[in-house]
């Protein structure tokens, strides 16, 4: 609503305490005279008393019902452009609170905004909204005290007025906006925390934004309505409501009934008459568009296109909500929405069976006259496998191409791409409607009005924070289900283990410990032991790999900022570029990395880019336009958004996906073949290049410092790159050739890990003699490939070696091996344990 049309008329907070006094008890003493002259009519003589004593009975009582109601309710309010004056939708408390607000600030002087909000916390449902935000309300009031005592100077009227006007034009906006029916005390509440600076400062203490403070006050009231009687009275009224009988007749009584119909279908306005109605939350567009198409006599025929979880079928619960109550344009005014059961149609019939049936649905919907048609998965008409599904289109389509009655679709972005757009006759009959994931705000939202369900069900209060972070880590940690589904999952899991431990308020940090056990990665706020383990965190990378320093101090750095929410903003985590010759401990790194930031190996996406030379694998990588293959890299990202992305060799992918990674690194983001938007946020993003190994490998030996190699190394490699491809990189980190004192270390480290593997698995203590490391690394090194044969030459010469041992029964659980050399082979001597 225009703000300019808002204005505040109310004489009582222009006048004196005294003269309000006065104005009150004139009032009282009013209603006390006529209350007490209502017998006085009632007893006398005269019949015209009598009458007059009813109107008075009737006009207190009509008084007594709206005690405590504001003059007019926002479910009165015009549209129509009309100034308002706010003061009608002002509630009785409400109006008391800001003229005692009002009085004080121009008695004592200071500000008028700590007065008001001081008087507020006596307010049950303004101290149970900042209980949902964990705020101790006493604390809160202190702070306010503190607030008043620093605060000073006079108030004039002028100033104090137009205060008073912008808080009760942000309180309107407030109460509307959470479906109030007038102006209550929460709301000027909520307006406080857009306001001042003395209150800005106490609400920033504990880091609360005014949407934050406006869904935990909707939580809190809807918490207080659902216990008291206002929720009984809810949940009698639906059972009522569900007890009563199948409605196919419209109030004209023009319909006609639907038996074989309601068979295939279910009626979605009767369920919503039956109370099983729904809210709508953030889709607001989507459903005007779909009020709008359903509405005109030509091709009123709706295409709702989204994943699942999006919000289709929110959309058509709602519509059909609506209808129940009303509140549509007449051209939809008394119709049913049906939805159609298209696997029951076609289950177990013949193709004759199917065509008859269909014939017989489509019939009573055209004589009904009153039906708006829902199918559910639409794109099944036009699959072509099996007979009953082509007979079900074939008589379903043209049909619904004649306009004989409105048709609501739905369908997913995959079949919406391979089974309908091809089928352009039939794409051409309905007007698509995108609908695309709840942003956070709005699944904040809902979220808090699906809590007050999950607390009757969990018997567990669930805190506002607990809702907030549910929303925020489930969009970015959970993102294989769509918000709020992925939320409310979350908050599922984090009720159910609170009511195992018999605590019986979820708090965030209840939430977090779920979400840090489902994903085996660190999101909370690093603790003690994490702010140690990050500051020395170049110590724990070089317990896996030697030398190459600047690589561990840049990504450790990199790790550091992340984790301590210093991080880029909008594109990846971090992106590098590895650059140098093979087998020196790219590979090796960021296995090492996946492993500390995201918990595991396995977190590791590695693709090998030499397998994408061409135009056509691009499409491998992204998917096919047609929807018919998928991409690699976007379905693996959408399945593990918490990732490492490993592209080895980069040099050699086609151009075309080295330009998708511009927009990667920029944005955090890439949108696939079916229109999705895939989130790189969370991802960091290594390539891996063998470009100009020989120009590094001969800056090395000639001793140039390795800051002066990279320097001209991105200068050079251009030559394989685009120069803006390569400024996005966060780092592009060049590693040195290993010498055979790199790769004697990098041995010690691999039989170390052997030991410990064969001594967890099978019990057996295994060492080995210097002069067998020394062979071993000896070798597994080639100047040409680093330290890349040593893995192969410890898995023939020791792995398979020691398997044929423990199979023959010759190596047993407590046996003791230690490998030396014997002449030029390494040889095993066994201690075993059965020998006393």
């Amino acid at each position: 609503m225009d703000t300019s049309l808002l204005y505040l008329d109310e004489p009582r907070l222009q006048m004196n305490p005294v003269s309000r006094g006065i104005l009150r008890g004139g009032s009282s003493l009013f209603y006390g005279i006529l209350t007490a002259l209502v017998p006085a009519f009632f007893i006398t003589d005269l019949p015209s008393l009598k009458w007059l004593g009813g109107l008075v009975l009737l006009f207190l009582i009509d008084r007594l019902i709206h005690i405590g109601r504001a003059e007019r309710s926002f479910y009165s309010l015009s549209s129509s452009g009309a100034r308002t004056n706010m003061a009608s939708y002002l509630a009785p408390k409400t109006l008391t609170i800001l003229e005692r607000a009002y009085d004080r600030a121009m008695l004592l002087g200071g500000d008028f905004s700590l007065y008001l909000a001081k008087l507020l916390l006596e307010n049950h449902s303004v101290r149970e909204g900042l209980s949902r935000l964990d705020i101790p309300a006493k604390e809160f009031e202190k702070r306010i005290d503190d607030a008043m005592g620093a605060a000073s100077g006079d108030n004039n009227q002028k100033t104090l007025s137009s205060t008073l006007h912008s808080t009760v034009a942000l309180a309107f906006a407030s109460a509307k906006d959470s479906g109030e029916q007038s102006i209550e005390p929460r709301n000027l509440f909520a307006a406080l925390a857009q306001g001042t600076a003395p209150l800005n400062r106490i609400f920033n203490f504990w880091s609360v934004a005014a949407d934050d403070l406006q869904n935990a006050l909707i939580l809190a009231r809807l918490a207080r309505e659902r216990a008291g009687f206002l929720g009984n009275a809810r949940r009698v009224f639906r059972r009522h409501h569900a007890a009563r009988p199948h409605r196919i007749m419209n109030r004209a009584w023009t319909a006609r009934p639907t038996p074989i119909t309601d068979t295939f279908s279910d009626d979605l306005t009767d369920r919503a008459r039956a109370g099983a109605g729904t809210l709508l939350v953030g889709h607001e567009n989507e459903y005007k568009d779909c009020i709008r198409i359903l509405s005109r006599p030509i091709k009123p025929n709706v295409l709702l296109i989204g994943d699942p979880g999006s919000g289709k079928e929110t959309i058509i619960q709602y519509l059909a909500s609506q209808i129940a109550s009303d509140a549509v344009p007449r051209e939809l005014f008394d119709k049913r929405v049906i939805s159609l059961r298209l696997g029951s149609l076609i289950s177990g019939a013949s193709a004759d069976e199917v065509a008859r049936r269909v014939n017989v649905v489509t019939g009573e919907i055209v004589a009904a006259g009153n039906i708006v048609l829902y199918i559910p998965d639409i794109h099944n008409l036009v699959k072509t496998s099996g007979a009953g599904f082509l007979s079900a289109a074939d008589i379903l389509l043209p049909i619904i191409i004649n306009d004989a009655f409105p048709v609501i679709g739905a369908t997913y972005p995959k079949e919406f791409k391979e089974m309908i757009e091809p089928q352009t006759d039939f794409a051409a009959t309905f007007e698509p409607i995108r609908v695309n994931e709840l942003g956070e705000a709005d699944a904040i939202r809902l979220l808090s009005y699906i809590s007050i369900d999950l607390e009757d069900r969990y018997s567990t209060v669930i805190s506002f924070g607990a809702i907030k972070i549910a929303v925020t880590v489930a969009h970015k940690y959970f993102r294989y289900k769509l918000l709020p589904g992925s939320a409310e999952e979350l908050l599922k899991e984090a009720l159910a283990d609170a009511t195992q431990r018999h605590d019986y308020l979820l708090q965030a940090d209840d939430v977090v410990a779920i979400a840090e056990r489902k994903t085996n990665v660190p999101i909370h706020r690093p603790g003690e032991e994490e702010r140690e383990k990050l500051l020395r965190l170049e110590e724990l990378i070089h317990e896996r790999l030697i030398d190459q320093e600047e690589a561990v101090q840049s990504v450790s750095r990199t790790l550091r900022e992340y984790r301590s929410g210093l991080g880029r903003k909008g594109g990846p985590i971090a992106s590098f570029l590895f650059v140098g010759p093979t087998g020196v401990g790219k590979t090796e790194l960021a296995k090492i990395l996946a492993s500390i930031q995201f918990g595991s190996e396995t977190m590791m996406l590695r693709f090998d880019m030499s397998e994408y030379q061409d135009k056509q694998s691009f499409f491998r990588f992204i998917g096919s336009p047609d929807g018919k293959i998928a991409g690699m890299l976007t379905e693996a990202v959408i399945q593990k958004p918490y990732s490492l992305i490993l592209l080895d060799e980069f040099e050699k992918a086609h151009p075309d996906i080295l330009n998708l990674f511009l927009q990667v690194s920029d944005d955090g983001r890439l949108t696939d073949n079916l229109g999705r938007t895939v989130d790189f946020t969370n991802t960091i993003i290594i390539a891996t290049s063998n470009a100009h190994s020989d120009f590094i490998k001969t800056r090395i030996e000639a001793h140039t410092p390795i800051e002066a190699i990279a320097e001209q190394l991105k200068k050079k490699l251009t030559d394989f790159f685009r120069p803006e491809l390569l400024n996005r990189f966060s780092d592009i980190i060049v590693f040195k050739t290993l010498g055979p004192d790199d790769i004697l270390q990098i041995t010690e480290l691999q039989l170390d890990s052997l030991a410990a593997s064969v001594r967890e698995a099978q019990g057996v203590e295994l060492s080995f003699e210097d002069a067998a490391i020394r062979k071993v690394a000896e070798l597994g090194y080639d100047p040409a490939f680093g330290a890349r044969p040593l893995r192969g030459v410890i898995s023939e010469k020791l792995r398979s070696v020691l398997a044929e041992k423990i199979l023959k029964g010759s190596l047993v659980h407590g046996d003791i091996v230690r490998v030396s050399i014997r002449g030029d082979e390494l040889t095993f001597i066994t201690k075993s344990s059965q020998i006393q």
